[in-house]
């Protein structure tokens, strides 16, 4: 999926940050930003999307030196199209990232992702907040169409337009 894969990349970006600044002063704050563009197959018809994203964060660090917590903000705009018809909806984000090096636990809060359609209100999101702890354990607060239903949020959004027409 997308929008997991942009955050498992990040997270890996930091540990590099982390293995590269052993015995220096790492800068305690960075940004990146991007675009991507791809398709995923529905039932009957290709999702095309394209989309950019910004992040920014920083590095906390205790009196030895040691990093104890990354905070990351990602922001997230992406188109998505349906093969055969004029039907597309934009994607929103707009959430933080806490990394605690202590636990090896990851939070995602916020607006993770948030699909609305004109006449149709919300068609799918994953608000609030997700937990993901050492040994594979995930936890949600909130609801979360994508982490349930993967790329069927994605294509159900579509048949829910051409339902709505």
């Amino acid at each position: 999926m997308r929008l997991w894969t942009a955050v498992a990349s990040i997270f890996g970006a930091v540990a590099l940050v982390g293995v590269a600044s052993a015995g220096a002063t790492p800068p305690d704050h960075w940004s990146d930003s991007g675009s991507y563009a791809d398709s995923a197959s529905c039932d009957g018809f290709t999702n095309f999307y394209s989309g950019t994203f910004a992040v920014s964060g920083k590095t906390m660090y205790d009196k030895s030196g040691n990093p104890i917590k990354d905070v990351i903000h990602q922001t997230v705009t992406e188109l998505n199209w349906r093969s055969g018809t004029n039907d597309q909806y934009t994607v929103y984000g707009d959430f933080k990232i806490v990394y605690d090096y202590a636990t090896d636990t990851t939070t995602l809060n916020g607006k993770i992702i948030k699909v609305t359609y004109p006449g149709l209100g919300v068609l799918f999101h994953d608000v609030g907040k997700i937990i993901h702890f050492p040994g594979g354990v995930t936890v949600f607060h909130g609801p979360h169409d994508v982490w349930v239903q993967g790329q069927d949020a994605y294509c159900n959004a579509f048949l829910a337009i051409a339902n709505g027409k």
